[in-house]
């Protein structure tokens, strides 16, 4: 694998253990919401949600989730529900829309995406339920038998509508959850090496760092079913150690990139790099080898 950069491209997570970036419950009831077709401002560049919103655990009266879930397509149970907080932030929040620029009924461009996430989480968690959003969907329950997950936002920044915004059913509810439960473990594993000319470069998967060479690092927190876990999940902080009995290698650091180290092979013997994230910990147990 390449260097790790911190990207915030979405990388997917297992569906099962997605965090509530925002969660929370509400009371009351919210009035009826009729269509709206309100003109808006001109259509702008097309919105994404943020790369970098600030998780938020929020209380939910319902408990928090659990990633030992199983999640499906079924009949969808909240999904009128979901449908009416979007056309109740139409009437509330016209300026987050352009509604001369439409996909279809009801399907209005969205001009600011994250106020239109938070908008719709808000509206329904006014209707009684825990509502959050986990990076790529809205999670609604309000019970912790079970929880839904809805698309509601279209890769050309159009409002998604009608039976496609429904993605699955976790049962019981797979949120909210803190960070260091999403992380089930943590990969520390050389990703590339520099050596001298003829000087044979090891396999990555050896944990073997011949004398002389730099070999460079990346720890990648993983989710129970092995994949990695979002950037914007596990942030930027991160502890490394190293352990020798010699002065076996030497570490540099990353600029910028808190994620990688490089070593240094000085001399024959063992060590152990080790990262923690979120209070996961994984280790590399490597071996300075002779070059060949």
């Amino acid at each position: 694998m390449g260097p790790r950069t911190m990207s915030l491209k979405t990388n997917p997570v297992a569906l099962a253990v997605a965090l509530a970036l925002v969660a929370g419950c509400g009371g009351g009831s919210s009035p009826t919401t009729p269509p709206v077709t309100t003109p808006s401002p001109a259509p702008t560049p097309t919105p994404t949600p943020s790369a970098t919103p600030t998780p938020v655990a929020a209380s939910c009266r319902y408990g928090m989730g659990t990633v030992d879930t199983s999640c499906a397509r079924n009949i969808p149970t909240f999904i009128d529900d979901v449908d009416a907080a979007i056309n109740l932030l139409g009437q509330q929040r016209p300026e987050l829309f352009n509604f001369n620029d439409s996909a279809g009924e009801g399907a209005w461009r969205v001009l600011d995406a994250d106020g239109y996430i938070a908008g719709v989480i808000a509206n329904l968690q006014a209707k009684d339920y825990c509502a959050g959003f986990d990076l790529q969907n809205v999670q609604v329950k309000n019970s912790n038998t079970f929880s839904e997950d809805y698309d509601i936002l279209l890769s050309d920044g159009h409002v998604r509508r009608g039976a496609s915004i429904y993605r699955q059913t976790c049962s019981p509810a797979n949120f909210p959850l803190d960070p260091k439960d999403v992380i089930d473990s943590i990969r520390v594993a050389f990703f590339g090496f520099r050596c001298p000319d003829g000087v044979a470069v090891p396999r990555n998967a050896e944990g073997q760092l011949p004398i002389g060479c730099q070999g460079n690092l990346t720890a990648t927190p993983k989710n129970k079913d092995g994949g990695d876990v979002d950037p914007r999940v596990h942030g930027t902080q991160i502890a490394w150690t190293l352990e020798q009995e010699g002065k076996y290698v030497d570490q540099i650091d990353y600029p910028d990139q808190p994620f990688n180290k490089s070593l240094i092979g000085l001399s024959l013997g063992h060590f152990s790099l080790c990262a923690v994230v979120k209070e996961r910990r994984g280790c590399l147990n490597g071996e300075v080898v002779s070059p060949q």
